[in-house]
């Protein structure tokens, strides 16, 4: 992984540990370490294929940019189209590999698979009408008619949780902190976009809360013939 001149420093001193890049497949892999010119050596962290639109300004300044245009063209790569984000650490050359190792990388944990959870979504996602669940690695995307609405993921960016991010209106934002308060988040990213996080990974889980939220966000991108089939069946059940 090589970078431009002006970010190498910032990599060297531990500053920047992530870049967003444009491939055609991935070029690296987790646990792996390469040769980057007038760095060294960079070990990968983690690798998780995103959406263009995850690419926000936070995450262009966690980048070592100032503003979203300079990483986007800097992050394209030949003719590729997937979206990458990388997380690295610089190895220090006069570091021992094996304490390097040690202090670096954090203690061995299993992450959560999320099947029930994933079961559970994809079935409501599926009653409605041409309602589509697809599962994309670990995550699903859930969309009618090619459209999203929301999306189920499990170690998003390995935060250890499973949670479901969907569009939502202000009223759906209330009623959820009122019916769901411990399941309810703002999500990164598509937070200021006017969609909600609900936690699907706590003990006891309120389904008619993650239901009721599934439908709006359906009926906000759906088209009118399907709102009609969705409002003549039955209401969500307790």
């Amino acid at each position: 992984m090589d970078f431009i001149e002006r970010l190498r420093p910032g990599v060297r001193r531990g500053e920047i540990t992530c870049s967003v890049r444009i491939w055609q497949r991935p070029r690296v892999r987790a646990g792996k370490r390469y040769t980057s010119t007038g760095l060294g050596q960079i070990e990968v962290d983690s690798i998780e294929q995103i959406e263009l639109s995850d690419v926000t300004a936070q995450l262009a300044r966690e980048s070592g940019f100032n503003g979203l245009v300079d990483p986007l063209k800097i992050a394209k790569h030949g003719s590729g189209t997937n979206v990458y984000l990388v997380r690295f650490h610089h190895v220090d050359s006069q570091t021992s590999s094996a304490a390097k190792r040690k202090t670096a990388q954090p203690a061995a944990r299993k992450p959560p698979n999320g099947d029930r959870q994933r079961e559970r979504v994809a079935k409501i996602v599926e009653r409605l009408p041409e309602g589509e669940a697809k599962r994309i690695g670990a995550h699903m995307s859930l969309e009618v008619r090619k459209k999203r609405f929301g999306w189920f993921m499990v170690d998003h960016h390995g935060d250890g949780r499973v949670d479901l991010n969907c569009k939502a209106s202000a009223d759906m934002h209330d009623i959820l902190q009122q019916l769901a308060p411990a399941h309810f988040h703002v999500p990164k990213y598509v937070g200021n976009k006017g969609w909600i996080g609900l936690w699907l990974d706590l003990p006891r889980l309120n389904w008619t809360a993650v239901e009721l939220a599934l439908r709006e966000a359906y009926a906000r991108v759906a088209p009118k013939k399907l709102l009609a089939q969705l409002e003549s069946r039955n209401p969500v059940a307790p």
